[in-house]
């Protein structure tokens, strides 16, 4: 303008506004031209935010601070992405609710979110519809999953204890859950009955008959899924090894239980357990 650099324009605007060479405009008109000009910019930087992932309000809004928009601007983007809902908070939480959930507790969830910048009230209204039923389901899958590894590293009863436990914690489940989870995969509930941390074994008759009863817990839960004998005596088996009993003990409590399996498969047993 005057022969000099003004500011720069969206070729819409040039159109839309019958910006042409030789034009006088006024101080008014050239505030609104910015302005709309700002407006569509800051609507392209959102959009293309939102291309990569989900975000919060909160998050656009930060985004468009730091690429410097002024405030008036900020507050019509949103109003845009709001309008074609381009951002919903609510929806947002839900999804990220649903889809983690499978794979983490509450406490971890909500600290996520929270990063995220999603309002609280909706961040303890989503996780309210979450069940203990449920948590406790994914913390049972989570739990055992992390059993069998670390058990390939860690015979002593009390580490694995406290590594499962920390485990569980870090996933966001609270002590309540953590106890139910490892009450049922570890049976520390019976094993604080017999005041014993360590789970194992020698060859004496006490000791035998302790492993049988763990055992015979553990076979009472698995038959109520499981009815093929030889799917069940590989389970069980498994188990009684993360406990820390030997095989040749084991072997004997494992037809005691399940009635006798045929020796061929007692061998693959055998070939297919050894750490």
């Amino acid at each position: 303008m005057d022969d000099e650099y003004a500011f720069a324009c969206d070729a819409e605007l040039v159109y839309f506004h019958n910006i042409t060479k030789g034009r006088a405009m006024d101080k008014e008109s050239l505030e609104n031209i910015a302005s709309e000009d700002n407006y569509i910019k800051g609507k392209t930087v959102a959009l293309h935010f939102l291309e990569r992932s989900y975000k919060s309000t909160k998050q656009v809004i930060d985004k468009l601070v730091i690429k410097e928009y002024d405030e008036k601007t900020i507050d019509r983007v949103v109003k845009f992405l709001n309008e074609y809902d381009f951002i919903n908070d609510k929806r947002f939480v839900e999804m990220y609710i649903n889809e983690k959930i499978n794979s983490a507790g509450k406490n971890k969830i909500k600290f996520a979110l929270l990063k995220k910048s999603l309002p609280k009230e909706l961040i303890i209204k989503g996780l309210s519809r979450v069940t203990s039923e449920q948590q406790l389901e994914v913390a049972l899958k989570l739990g055992q999953k992390k059993l069998v590894t670390l058990s390939k590293s860690e015979n002593d009863s009390r580490k694995l204890y406290k590594k499962l436990s920390d485990y569980l914690q870090r996933n966001g489940y609270d002590y309540d859950i953590i106890k139910q989870v490892l009450n049922e995969i570890t049976d520390n509930d019976k094993d604080e009955e017999m005041g014993q941390a360590d789970l194992l074994v020698d060859t004496s008759e006490e000791d035998h008959q302790r492993m049988f009863e763990l055992a015979s817990r553990r076979y009472n839960i698995l038959i109520k899924s499981e009815t093929q004998k030889a799917k069940l005596y590989k389970k069980l088996g498994d188990y009684l090894l993360r406990r820390g009993f030997k095989w040749d003990q084991i072997k004997k409590v494992l037809k005691d239980l399940v009635n006798g399996q045929e020796d061929s498969y007692e061998q693959d047993m055998t070939n297919e357990s050894r750490w």
